[in-house]
């Protein structure tokens, strides 16, 4: 059955400010946004392979997105299932992969994303965590429902980083997560 899979690649331009682009998390030079729309374009590419409809909430840079609108999307296209796409930041003493999610019932698919990424990336797996296990109280983005907020790995870890910029392992990583995202929906 053919569905409507919402994809939020993080940060971007108006995020947070009108006009305004937010990089995310910058580690050695490279960014939480550029590396977030790099894996939501091949997890696009491949949910589109598999027969389903991808609606990105930011295709791009120059595309504006705040974050008060990024559940609204997802509600306006009916999406079966979002994914947030982020990286983390540790001060450069934590690693791996961790996915949040609002509700139990949402608590098996976030985990079996996080085991999904962590196991194609090679990186430690920090499970799936309730939404207030994050750095704020509310995740915007988790007003629509099923949201799952994906941070790949610490930007600020050389072997994380090192792992979410290479092209083969976002492959790998990337086709798992559509496996993922399209399991019981």
């Amino acid at each position: 059955m053919k569905r409507t899979i919402i994809l939020d690649p993080g940060h971007g331009m108006g995020n947070k400010s009108p006009g305004v682009f937010d990089p995310g998390a910058v580690s050695n030079g490279i960014r939480e946004a550029d590396i977030v729309m790099d894996w939501a374009n091949v997890i696009r590419e491949l949910l589109i392979e598999k027969g389903h409809d991808v609606v990105r909430t930011r295709v791009d840079h120059k595309d504006p997105c705040a974050i008060s609108q990024r559940a609204k999307i997802a509600e306006r296209f009916g999406g079966a299932v979002m994914l947030s796409i982020h990286c983390n930041w540790g001060g450069g003493k934590v690693s791996g992969t961790e996915t949040f999610f609002r509700g139990l019932t949402n608590k098996p698919k976030a985990q079996a994303i996080s085991d999904a990424v962590s196991k194609a990336l090679g990186t430690k797996n920090r499970g799936a965590k309730n939404e207030s296990q994050s750095q704020h109280a509310r995740l915007a983005v988790m007003a629509f429902q099923p949201c799952f907020l994906l941070e790949i790995g610490f930007i600020d870890n050389d072997f994380d980083r090192s792992r979410m910029i290479d092209p083969a392992y976002r492959r790998q990583a990337c086709n798992a997560i559509a496996d993922e995202l399209l399991s019981n929906i």
